[in-house]
This record gives structure tokens, C-alpha cells and sequence, in this order.
């Protein structure tokens, strides 16, 4: 089903750390200034600003050209998969290698979206994209491996001596490797043929690359080639299966509504329990923890109050998702204004700041339920889930004049 093929990165010839940035949607403007202090940083090509602050897309296509000149930017002599390690905490990897994947539309049931998509933020990236000619950062996909064949074949395969060697911005240590073994290659791409893709972060990306494939299709028209470099995108692929894949809630804070949350609950069915704690008022981790506990049996909330008090709502589970429930029953009888936020604290914070009246806490989404939900045809609400870390942009890039499928002849 899925098809990934070697490639020959572009890669930053020298102090990577320094180089390397957040995944364009999640840098703020105060983010971006510091970044951009660097003058070779990546954030030049994935947030390009003009003289009036304005996206300045031929200026990124100028620069990556340059730095391809000029050896900031070096291509690698071979093609090659991409094996990158995190320890994301002390003891635990997550494991996943980079790739050039090829594009298939979602009818055909082999890249599988699970969230909805808006307007805006893809035609920022199609007029960049148009201007570049390049992937600048990586779409995160993962996939379902419950033995570990593919990191397997990777880890014997892949070079004594890791390519680079940094820590990304949060401080995660990361070695990235080059796999050029044509025997290890076609054992993953046979591996991974058998199984379809989830998109786990970047789906305006890869509807972009969608649009812009058939663009280039249509310009060729008779002359179109099937293993054209546009008929690929840089990927980032995990297992899903793997501990070191961490799936995070994304919780909800609600502002403006002058609904009673428990009164909502208890229409729906939920059972509240006040959790008791000093005043009151658990620290949240064990709140968490209270909530964690209800996981595999029940829909359950954490209800965060404005006066400290804290609710663990629940109800015997059903086929739905904690995130379907939650915006097909709930947030319709709050009403107010939604926001999202993936780091529990703050979300509190805002609560007893008075910046917002009610903070919903929720579990994660499981492996196993993201699959079974997309699978189905179905998608989740937006900002269902967070899948950490982010995957760092500029560890590796690809350029499109080349095709993907002949690179590896």
C-alpha cells in the first residue's frame, strides 16, 4: 500500500543545533525574531517575512538556493533512509526514520487523515511550496508495527557512526543516521507496503502537496512522469505501536459561558465526584492520575473550576472516543468560546487566572482507537490529538528535481 523510497537529504553542513526550529505552525512571532537571529537558521525558509513583515516566499526560494551554493546546505553523495533517535526522557526513545513517501489521495485508503482541515494555513504552504520546490520540513506519519520489524531492520542497518549528533530546542538529545543498504531499504519498503499511513501531524502540508502534484500534472499533461520528485514528500515515520510514540490529550478551555458544567453532565449521564485534596484543591498530577485511572471503561473529565474545585465526571464507555463525546455532546450544551491547549497546567492557569470560567481535562486517544476511527472513514474533531515531541525542521530537507523512485537506481 504505502510506498517510501531512499533520497538524498539536503543537510546543514555544520552546527545543527543551531540550525534547526519548531514546525512552522507552532513558532510565535517572538519565537520566530529569536530564531531568525541565526542567520542560516531554517525558519528563513519555513516562516520567510519580507521588509514589512509579510511572507516574502521568493526571498525562501532565493535563500535555499544560496545556501545550496554556498555549502551551508550539502547534499548527500548516496541515497539513503533517514533512521533519527530521541530519548525523550532519561531511558525512553522514540525511534522513526525519514523518508520520501509517495503521494496518494485519501480515496485510496493508503495515507489516512484523523483530523479536519481549514483553508488559510494551506494556501500559505502551496505559495511557498510553488516557490521553493522543496519539502523544508517533514509530515509526521505513523504506522502499526507491534513487533518492531522495521525499527529492526533499521537499527542493524544503519551506520556505526550517526550522521549528526544534537540537542533539538527542548533539550531532547537526537542522533540522526543514514541508511544506504539496498537490502535493508527494500526489506522496509516491503514491510511497510502491507500498511496504510496515518497522518499524525501535517495535514495541511499534505493536502498541500496534493494540490500541488496535480498542478504539476497538469502542466506536464501528456509528458506527466509518474516518479516526477512532486509525486513524493519528505516524511517522518514512527511507529504507533512503539512505547516511545507518545500520543497526548489536547484539553479544552472554555471561556463565556454562563452554563453550569456539572448540571450538563448529569443530563448526559455523568457521575461527579468532587476530588478531595488540601482546600479543596489536588495538585493536578494526582488529579490526572485519578483521571488516567478511569481510562479503560469510561468516558472521563477533569472539570477544572474557577474557585479551585476540581470534578472527575464520568460514564460507562461507549464505541465513541472521549473526544467525540466531549464535542458531539458536551461542548454544545456549554456553549462560550473554545480554546486549546495540550499542557494541562496552563490550561489550569487560565482557569484561576479568570481568563477562562471551566477547564476540561481529558485522556489521550490510543493507538489502537486512532486506527480504528480512520479506518472506519471517520476523522476526529480539530486539536484531538498531540503527538510529542514535534518533530524538529531542518534536520534534513529534499529538494524535488529529482525523482524519488530513480534515486534509488
Amino acid at each position: 500500500m504505502s510506498e517510501v523510497h531512499p533520497f538524498r537529504a539536503h543537510r546543514f553542513a555544520r552546527d545543527l543545533a543551531a540550525r534547526l526550529a519548531p514546525p512552522y505552525d507552532v513558532i510565535s512571532a517572538p519565537e520566530r525574531e529569536r530564531l531568525a537571529a541565526e542567520p542560516e537558521n531554517v525558519v528563513h525558509l519555513t516562516l520567510p517575512e519580507g521588509p514589512e513583515g509579510e511572507r516574502d516566499y521568493a526571498a525562501a526560494a532565493q535563500t535555499l538556493e544560496a545556501w545550496c551554493q554556498q555549502g551551508v546546505l550539502e547534499r548527500d553523495p548516496a541515497p539513503a533512509l533517514y533512521p533519527l533517535v530521541e530519548e525523550t526522557a532519561p531511558g525512553r526513545f522514540r525511534r522513526g526514520f525519514f523518508a520520501a513517501l509517495r503521494l496518494a489521495d485519501y480515496k485510496e485508503g493508503i495515507v489516512l487523515p484523523h483530523e479536519r482541515t481549514m483553508t488559510g494555513p494551506k494556501r500559505d504552504r502551496l505559495l511557498l511550496t510553488r516557490e521553493v520546490r522543496a519539502n523544508l520540513e517533514p509530515l509526521f506519519f505513523v504506522y502499526e508495527d507491534e513487533n518492531g520489524e522495521v525499527d529492526a531492520a533499521l537499527q542493524a542497518a544503519a551506520d556505526a557512526a550517526p550522521l549528526a549528533v544534537c540537542r533539538a530546542l527542548d533539550g531532547i538529545p537526537l542522533s540522526l543516521f543514514g541508511v544506504e543498504s539496498s537490502a535493508a531499504i527494500e526489506q522496509v519498503r516491503s514491510l511497510l507496503a502491507a500498511r496504510s499511513l496515518v497522518i499524525a501531524d501535517g495535514h495541511h502540508r499534505y493536502e498541500t502537496m496534493l494540490r500541488y502534484r496535480d498542478e504539476c500534472r497538469e502542466r506536464a499533461g501528456s509528458r506527466s512522469d509518474p516518479d516526477a520528485g512532486y509525486e513524493f514528500v519528505l516524511a517522518y515515520l514512527a511507529n504507533a505501536s512503539d512505547p516511545g510514540t507518545e500520543i497526548r490529550p489536547i484539553h479544552r478551555v472554555i471561556e463565556a459561558s454562563d452554563a453550569d458544567p456539572a448540571a450538563a453532565l448529569a443530563t448526559l449521564g455523568f457521575a461527579i465526584e468532587p476530588l478531595a485534596g488540601a482546600a479543596a484543591n489536588p495538585e493536578i498530577a494526582a488529579a490526572l492520575r485519578e483521571l488516567a485511572g478511569r481510562r479503560a471503561d469510561q468516558h472521563a473529565y477533569l472539570v477544572c473550576l474557577p474557585d479551585g474545585r476540581k470534578l472527575l465526571a464520568s460514564r460507562p464507555r461507549g464505541e465513541r472516543l472521549d473526544v467525540a463525546v466531549l464535542h458531539q455532546e458536551l461542548l454544545p450544551l456549554l456553549g462560550g468560546r473554545v480554546r486549546f491547549d495540550s499542557r494541562p497546567e496552563r490550561a489550569l492557569a487560565s482557569v484561576e487566572r479568570g481568563e477562562a470560567v471551566l477547564a476540561l481535562l481529558q485522556n489521550p486517544v490510543t493507538p489502537e482507537e486512532l486506527f480504528r476511527v480512520v479506518r472506519s472513514g471517520e476523522v476526529l474533531p480539530q486539536k484531538s490529538t498531540f503527538f510529542a515531541p514535534k518533530v524538529p525542521s531542518g534536520l534534513v530537507l529534499r529538494r524535488m528535481q529529482e525523482s524519488a523512485a530513480r534515486a534509488r537506481d
